[in-house]
């Protein structure tokens, strides 16, 4: 019931304002009361009372517990607040006559309110408050159940999958600024996504999980113009200089691995062949033949110098045959694996580590000059852990010396892709880009300390949501920024139904600069080389037992042995073997590698009305 009408006889409108609108809602204050007839005073004679100043509205609440309508219960006040970022909050009583049943179980009960205002031709209802009893407490000895409620918000969202946060929150993530999600608590992953954002996430009235900008709009949303407020009910309170960050360091470390893949070419032919392939080379070395390297040799050569024989190509002795040189004399090959010749390719493989440190600035004109500056400090370090860096220095496949012919190359090994950097770029960009945004949003938020609030009856205010720009020139204050809280109070026993508007007026002036992730600092094309692979390097080849043999050289790369047909028996045997010899790997390219880079982000904070 309304003024003794049933609520549901009069027309119930929309919220207003409820839509972006395209034009501000200005609201006017509603027009005097007629002046009262001569001869209505109180008494007979009396002169008649000027009309009060000011101006009143006839309005009424409708609260649902339950589903159940208990809007006659209600005593005392409802206070309903809602502020951004945060669960809205509602308080009221109800009180029970002795006798009366009273309802106990009460936690999780659904909790509606409703506000109505009549002008005197129609009414308008709409919806303050929509959520989950949170806390109820029996007065006994006023016979009143006192009820606090929650729009529920956390729990919303902590009810949430991971995907549906996303789409809501819309914000920036990265495993390596934050910890995990797996596990986790879904708000505190919400509340990560939209430190990354210049907005804020609540429920509207009606209990709906949203997200809106902190930015206001150009044109308000609604407009309070002369005498609409209540007097000396506006407060301004202006930022200070203490909580006010123009100026975030943030230095982040970026570290990687590098796989090096090197490779050296080696061949060797005995001398005797005259540098002939096939029978007329063997034929060249028959007529003065030596002791000859094996297969094995050559491997084994190639490992201890710390290398691995990934390709090989062999001149092996001819297996025996009739008459191989024409001359008459059969050949009697009895060991398998001699070589006149080879050419082979030895490989190395190692991880280097690459450090990346990005030195970021974001500051504000002011955050730019040195004494003025409010500084907040902040960093991070990520380590990519690939696959392939573990067991990359052991990852290739030697040559099979049992196979025969040219171009033998070892089987690749399929576990491990190509020699050059893991560095996960989208990682990097990422946590670079999250970093960078949580910064921004941390300097923004800053600036917008400086709150004006005022109170207005809540029939003059009924669409204002937090989400709305709403502008303020009355009693000397013109001010407009976004509304970042609001709180109803409606009063059983005084009858004031009031709102308090707060909104939250962004200063810093300045322009900005695009957040863009900077390049790579040590990017590479690739790793197989790196001035490491060399021209092929034709080994030496030593042979004793003859006058012209000379001084066998223990420290000369290639192979030594000796004449089969000995000169004389006092020359120096020299011994049978191969050696060669790996190129030196610098420091530069196996110590840690490190780059850095700094940079300076400008950024702009609007400028919003503030006219006192």
């Amino acid at each position: 019931m309304l003024n003794s009408a049933p609520i549901n006889s009069w027309p119930l409108n929309a919220l207003a304002g409820g839509a972006e609108p395209v034009d501000p809602i200005v609201i006017d204050p509603p027009q005097p009361p007629e002046s009262p007839l001569v001869g209505d005073g109180v008494y007979p004679g009396f002169p008649v009372p000027p009309p009060a100043a000011g101006h009143s509205f006839r309005w009424s609440a409708v609260v649902t517990l339950g589903g159940v309508d208990v809007t006659d219960l209600l005593t005392g006040s409802i206070r309903v607040d809602r502020e951004e970022g945060a669960a809205g909050i509602a308080e009221f009583g109800l009180f029970y006559m002795p006798g009366q049943f009273v309802q106990t179980d009460l936690a999780d009960r659904t909790v509606t309110i409703d506000y109505i205002t009549d002008d005197g031709q129609s009414a308008v209802q709409v919806r303050l408050f929509t959520g989950l009893v949170a806390e109820p407490r029996w007065d006994a000895p006023a016979r009143v159940m006192h009820i606090t409620a929650t729009d529920n918000l956390q729990h919303k969202i902590e009810a949430m999958p991971i995907a549906q946060i996303d789409s809501l929150t819309q914000g920036m993530w990265s495993e390596d600024v934050f910890e995990p999600v797996e596990g986790r608590s879904r708000w505190d992953y919400a509340q990560e996504r939209m430190s990354t954002r210049a907005a804020s996430l609540d429920c509207s009235a009606l209990g709906v999980p949203r997200t809106y900008s902190w930015y206001a709009n150009v044109s308000p949303h609604y407009i309070f113009g002369p005498d609409t407020t209540v007097y000396q009910s506006i407060n301004v309170d202006l930022a200070q200089l203490r909580s006010v960050t123009n100026r975030v360091e943030l230095e982040v470390a970026y570290r990687y691995p590098r796989l090096h893949d090197a490779r050296q070419s080696f061949a060797w032919r005995h001398p005797g062949t005259g540098n002939q392939e096939g029978i007329s080379g063997f034929c060249n070395w028959r007529s003065m033949s030596s002791e000859l390297p094996d297969k094995s040799m050559v491997i084994s050569a190639t490992t201890s110098a710390g290398l691995t024989p990934v390709s090989a190509s062999w001149y092996e002795l001819p297996p025996t045959m009739p008459n191989p040189c024409g001359n008459g004399q059969p050949w009697i090959n009895n060991q398998a694996g001699l070589l006149l010749g080879a050419g082979w390719v030895g490989a190395r493989r190692w991880v280097q580590s690459v450090t990346e440190t990005y030195k970021l600035t974001l500051a504000t004109e002011a955050g730019q000059v040195e004494g003025q500056q409010i500084i907040s400090r902040t960093g991070t370090s990520v380590d990519v852990d690939h696959p392939d860096s573990d067991g990359w220095s052991s990852s290739l496949n030697p040559v099979d010396e049992i196979k025969s012919g040219s171009a033998i190359d070892a089987p690749v090994n399929p576990r491990y892709g190509p020699p050059g950097d893991r560095a996960d770029e989208p990682r990097r960009v990422l946590a670079l880009g999250c970093m960078l945004q949580i910064a921004s949003t941390e300097i923004i938020e800053a600036h917008r300390k400086t709150s004006v609030s005022w109170s207005v009856p809540t029939s003059m205010a009924l669409g204002v949501d937090l989400s709305h720009t709403v502008e303020i020139n009355d009693q000397y204050t013109h001010a407009r920024a976004k509304c970042s809280h609001r709180v109803d109070d409606l009063n059983f026993e005084t009858g004031s139904a009031l709102t308090n508007i707060t909104i939250s007026v962004m200063r810093g002036g300045g322009v900005s600069d695009p957040l863009l992730v900077p390049d790579r600092l040590g990017a590479i094309n690739n790793c197989g080389g790196n001035g490491l692979d060399s021209p092929q390097t034709m080994l030496a080849t030593q042979l004793g037992g003859r006058f012209t043999s000379g001084e066998y050289d223990d420290e000369l790369d290639g192979f030594s042995g000796n004449y089969d047909a000995r000169q004389d028996a006092t020359l120096e045997t020299f011994p049978r073997r191969l050696a060669v010899t790996a190129k030196e790997i610098s420091a530069e390219l196996n110590d840690e590698k490190t780059h850095e880079l700094e940079r300076v982000y400008r950024v702009g904070v609007p400028n919003d009305l503030l006219e006192l």
